[in-house]
């Protein structure tokens, strides 16, 4: 079976859409997010609102959690938003799909640890940290990309769809088949319409620090 996972959307919603149409040119069966649909971003509500529609399986990250702990206890949302607020709520931190495919949004230690490409065999047993070995772990939160094999264990980090830090500024995803007989990922960058983000940030009054960690693909804001 092929899936695809997204990581790390953080609102940004022609990032979102751009993944989507890439996903689309693949046999896709399942679309999974490791977390941060939220946070940061412009639009929240209209990502959430994409994410139900397609029925993505869906965990939270810790830019959810934030997100939520303010949305939660605000007065102005409306019918919509709050609905779309407690369709993300219910989200585990934490979930199996298909009872091999073990997804965390930071590590299965927590939702704010890493999973860096320099993982080695010993720090992903101390990672697992007694849980099921899985023949998929998928993860995000370090906003890197990269698919690498450890101990028979396909780990597969997605990097980000809306905020990429490696330098890079268009978004990545990956592409993973696993089946009886082998298991095997990609990663996917695609570009996306930065122009109409920029606009939308601007009108939030980000700051220039902001937007150019966006045009950049670099840490900052």
């Amino acid at each position: 079976m092929l899936y695809a996972l997204l990581s790390d959307i953080h609102a940004n919603l022609p990032a979102l859409k751009a993944s989507l149409k890439e996903i689309s040119k693949f046999k896709v069966k399942k679309i999974l997010i490791a977390g941060d649909t939220c946070g940061k971003g412009p639009f929240p509500f209209e990502v959430i609102s994409i994410l139900r529609e397609i029925d993505a399986i869906i965990i939270k990250g810790n830019s959810d959690k934030k997100f939520l702990s303010t949305k939660l206890s605000a007065n102005k949302l409306t019918k919509k938003e709050f609905e779309l607020v407690k369709f993300l709520s219910i989200a585990p931190d934490t979930l199996w799909v298909d009872d091999k495919i073990f997804i965390c949004h930071g590590s299965p230690l927590n939702v704010t640890d890493y999973i860096y490409p320099s993982i080695t065999r010993e720090s992903l047993l101390a990672k697992l940290d007694g849980l099921k070995k899985p023949e998929v772990l998928c993860c995000g939160h370090s906003h890197i990309p990269f698919v690498k094999e450890i101990n028979g264990v396909l780990i597969v980090n997605s990097g980000s769809v809306g905020k990429p830090i490696d330098g890079d500024p268009r978004g990545s995803f990956a592409v993973f088949e696993l089946n009886e007989k082998d298991k095997r990922g990609e990663i996917v960058r695609f570009n996306y319409d930065i122009a109409f983000l920029v606009e939308a940030l601007k009108k939030k009054n980000s700051s220039k620090k902001v937007i150019d960690s966006y045009l950049k693909g670099i840490k900052n804001g």
